[in-house]
């Protein structure tokens, strides 16, 4: 009778534990460890593609922003939704990649909406993309625009720039919805490897989370706009390596 009693409670505590780890997975909430948010913005789908299947071996996942939606041809949007099963996220970057400022300067507000928006989102949410969150085109923003497109996303990435140190740098999430990325295309004059990795550095012992954008997944770069595999790899590794986790844009609103 006492051994019967004794396996019943172990079947609860492991049924419990099942039930949240699975909740946990689900994305209800997730403990805060130190990681890197990688965001990807344009219509490059192919080449990061080709970047998923050299890094998967690092468990690693994405944010993609992307844009010309509607010019996408169909192997590209199956290549997204494959990207979006393996628990990346698919997010908007605008419709023809206006520059957000200039266009409401020039336009107003309701035609950038009615433009650049609107069809965007129905576009993709006709093909199964459920988009929450937007990275300005040219990383342009104004109060006045945050004010406008809150109105249709959860959060905001612009971006930042420059290679202080660690310490002072823009690019760590902190609790807000408009957060900044770090470019990590070669043609930038940050551009560094080790200073990349140093800011992985500090955000893996003060407990924060690094975020970094890219466009064009390449071999060997040789234009503006293009991030090297190796790159990368070089951060994907020290992730994995220094136990840090990889988050998307939508896993920072479900930190505990």
């Amino acid at each position: 009778m006492k051994l019967n009693y004794f396996f019943s409670i172990v079947f609860i505590l492991i049924l419990f534990s099942c039930n949240h780890e699975e909740d946990t997975i689900k994305g209800k909430k997730i403990e805060s460890r130190g990681g890197v948010v990688l965001t990807f913005d344009d219509d490059y789908v192919d080449d990061w593609n080709k970047a998923n299947s050299i890094l998967a071996q690092y468990n690693w996942k994405a944010t993609f922003f992307v844009t010309h939606f509607d010019k996408l041809k169909p192997q590209e949007i199956q290549e997204l939704k494959n990207l979006q099963k393996k628990g990346n996220e698919i997010a908007a970057h605008g419709l023809n990649h206006q520059h957000t400022v200039l266009f409401v300067k020039e336009n107003g507000a309701d035609s950038f909406i009615k433009q650049e928006i609107n069809p965007m989102l129905m576009l993709m949410k006709n093909d199964g993309f459920n988009v929450t969150n937007f990275s300005y085109p040219y990383g342009n923003r104004t109060e006045e625009t945050d004010k406008l497109l809150f109105q249709h996303f959860n959060f905001l990435r612009g971006t930042t720039y420059g290679s202080e140190a660690p310490n002072l740098q823009n690019c760590y999430y902190n609790k807000s919805k408009l957060i900044y990325g770090l470019g990590l295309d070669n043609s930038y004059p940050h551009f560094s490897v080790p200073y990349f990795l140093s800011l992985l550095q500090y955000a893996k012992e003060q407990n924060k989370i690094v975020i970094f954008y890219a466009h064009k997944t390449v071999p060997k770069a040789s234009k503006n706009y293009e991030t090297e595999f190796s790159t990368l790899t070089e951060i994907c590794k020290f992730v994995k390596n220094n136990n840090m986790k990889f988050y998307t844009v939508s896993d920072l609103d479900k930190i505990k």
